[in-house]
């Protein structure tokens, strides 16, 4: 399911920043236009029976494409694994997220529909969360995960996404000041806003500390790589960076906190 899912957010993907419908024309060959057929739309199994070329013009089709699909049915596997039959919750978000993130990775610009959706769903889910344990019987409870991925409180929820907004656009207004122009762009401000109206303000401050030390690993691989000379300004999006510590906090959020805290102790 998860890899099917996938399939479409590459179409989202695609044609969201170039403002096309991602309903019609149907699925096609960006190079010849032509429509492909329902069993050239199978995800993974078509890219490799195709040996990644279109079937008709022949022209290459990006290896990215397939590694969405493994991407998508990797979390959605990972998120049930972890959730249970709450995963759909999770599906929903990690699905934004797989968009915003090559979406910002592509064009450095991340759509309102993965930040402030992301924002406004945090805010649903809670109240959802909230009205079942206020409105039903108490044994219905003992069916919700015992650390469930969305804080069933609203205002934890509305905390962790103030925490959130709050804390990237100070972090964005100060980078403003000492690089002399703009560190961060707001769609990050409101990226880390949606994580903690969905994960509550915990995830916020782990989220902001693996993202910085992903995105620094990164951009000192690059420089060793010579794509980047130190101290030269590269822009490099963020976006992907704070959704791979979101997931982090996601799948492994407890036990990171515990790991950290033994190591302060040491």
């Amino acid at each position: 399911m998860g890899a099917c899912i996938a399939s479409f957010l590459n179409v989202v993907i695609w044609r969201v920043p170039r403002d096309e419908s991602i309903v019609s024309p149907p699925s096609h060959c960006p190079k010849c236009n032509t429509p492909l057929k329902w069993y050239q739309n199978l995800p993974i199994i078509a890219w490799l029976a195709l040996r990644g070329k279109c079937a008709h013009c022949k022209a290459p089709i990006a290896p990215r494409y397939i590694l969405i699909e493994i991407l998508g049915g990797i979390l959605f596997l990972a998120a049930f694994w972890r959730y249970g039959y709450f995963a759909p919750l999770a599906w929903i978000w990690i699905s934004l997220m797989i968009v915003g993130s090559f979406i910002d990775y592509d064009l450095q610009l991340l759509p309102d529909f993965v930040t402030v959706g992301g924002m406004i769903y945090g805010i649903l889910v809670s109240l959802v969360f909230w009205a079942i344990l206020t409105f039903t019987p108490y044994h219905f409870h003992n069916l919700l995960p015992e650390q469930p991925m969305f804080f069933i409180d609203p205002v934890r929820c509305l905390v962790g996404g103030a925490l959130g907004f709050g804390l990237l656009w100070l972090i964005r207004w100060v980078g403003g000041i000492a690089f002399k122009r703009e560190a961060m762009g707001m769609g990050d401000v409101f990226l880390m806003g949606a994580i903690g109206s969905i994960l509550g303000p915990e995830a916020v401050l782990v989220t902001l500390m693996l993202s910085s030390v992903y995105g620094s690993v990164i951009g000192i691989g690059m420089i060793l790589l010579s794509k980047a000379k130190l101290g030269r300004f590269v822009a490099i999006p963020f976006g992907p960076y704070i959704c791979l510590g979101c997931l982090t906090w996601m799948f492994w959020g407890a036990e990171f906190v515990s790991w950290y805290l033994r190591l302060l102790r040491l």
